[in-house]
């Protein structure tokens, strides 16, 4: 049997699982020691936890809304490659999203077109760290910095990532993380908030203290889940149990999103998870820049940009493919090899959201072009250099 690489996933050990168990018969003590355990991390001083970085958005966008100075400030920017899901808090806040082309050389939303698309009607600015990939987010806080708009950070899939040695997602006001299983570092699901104003923790409180606590089953139910997670992101399990877990892939749009307090037993098992934040983050960033390396200079191919004095936290590597046909190759020769890969979203917003594209035609192009020809290579802890040699062997013999 040949043993299949996982596309994602935290390496749970047994001392994560058993503080996770611990977790659910302490006090909420445990949410401020997981709080001061970030709150270090980060370098900030307002951290707060919700069930996931959807809901993390949502309670952003309710606290935006009473800032905000006048109700016609409706519209969110966001670039028109992302996720989805993003479009389910701007929804449920009653609010409009405004896309933006990305930058073909970053892979993020293009800056430059920005001024473009704001207006009177414009809250917030919300760039997005796709891949791990840190967008130019002080350029955005200087455009917005004699106007009444917000700058929002998504770092959901970016956790660790630094640029002048500060953590994205805490330059701008705003921003939030995912610790959701795909993500960077995972508590199974979750989400970090992170603001720069205290006066506001009393705002915060409010909203999350309004989310419904999750009732014990389902506590339960969620350690169970630990349990699978743990043995799902394990090589010869996920081998073994690829055909299972497989089903519980996201391939499908997600029409909602619930919202729940986060629970301690996720608290504890971020602390005991942080004891290796560092580990966890070097391996990321390392086999980024091996990746980045075996894929320069190579014909065919296009790699990212990576800013100057940053340090990228790979959700995972992007890599665009021309010869669709050879990225077709490259996918079944690298799981042949032992490595999955994936293409994630294959159409950008305004593709699966028509009414998005106002405009007609196709007025962001490189977006399009991105989701059309876009490979992802894992970077996660679990790779190792034996993998990536065989990346190295199969790109070297398709280019």
């Amino acid at each position: 049997m040949k043993i299949l690489m996982p596309t994602a996933g935290t390496p749970y050990r047994f001392s994560d699982l058993l503080f996770a168990k611990l977790g659910f018969f302490r006090g909420k003590k445990v949410f401020s020691e997981f709080a001061d355990v970030l709150k270090s991390y980060f370098s900030v001083e307002n951290i707060a936890f919700v069930n996931s970085g959807t809901t993390a958005n949502f309670i952003l966008y309710k606290i935006l809304k009473d800032l905000r100075k006048r109700n016609e400030q409706v519209e969110i920017i966001l670039p028109a490659y992302t996720a989805p899901s993003l479009l389910l808090p701007i929804e449920a806040a009653d609010l409009k999203p405004v896309l933006v082309d990305i930058d073909p050389e970053t892979f993020n939303l293009d800056v430059k077109k920005v001024k473009e698309k704001l207006s009177d009607k414009t809250l917030a600015i919300m760039p997005i760290h796709m891949f791990g990939l840190p967008c130019e987010v002080e350029s955005l806080i200087k455009l917005a910095e004699d106007s009444d708009i917000f700058v929002l950070e998504d770092g959901a899939s970016a956790l660790g990532t630094k640029v002048n040695n500060r953590h994205i997602s805490t330059i701008a006001d705003f921003g939030f993380y995912s610790l959701n299983r795909g993500k960077n570092v995972s508590t199974l699901a979750g989400g970090i908030i992170t603001w720069k104003e205290k006066g506001l923790a009393d705002s915060f409180d409010k909203y999350i203290g309004e989310l419904t606590a999750l009732p014990t089953h389902s506590q339960f139910i969620m350690f169970i889940k630990f349990v699978a997670l743990s043995l799902a992101v394990r090589p010869f399990t996920y081998t073994l149990l690829n055909p299972i877990v497989a089903k519980f892939k996201y391939t499908t749009l997600h029409t909602h999103f619930d919202s729940f307090q986060y629970t301690k037993m996720q608290a504890a098992l971020g602390i005991n998870l942080w004891k290796r934040i560092e580990y966890l983050d070097h391996k990321r960033v390392d086999n980024g820049l091996r990746l980045h390396e075996i894929f320069r200079s190579k014909p065919g191919f296009r790699i990212p940009v990576l800013p100057d004095n940053s340090k990228v936290a790979f959700n995972q590597f992007p890599v665009v493919v021309e010869d669709l046909e050879k990225r077709s190759l490259i996918i079944a020769q690298l799981k042949q090899a032992g490595l999955e890969t994936t293409t994630l979203y294959d159409h950008p917003l305004h593709h699966i959201f028509p009414e998005l594209n106002e405009a007609g035609n196709d007025p962001y192009p490189n977006a399009t072009y991105l989701a059309e020809h876009l490979l992802l290579i894992p970077p996660h802890a679990q790779i190792n250099s034996n993998i990536l040699a065989k990346v190295k062997k199969v790109i070297d013999a398709i280019a």
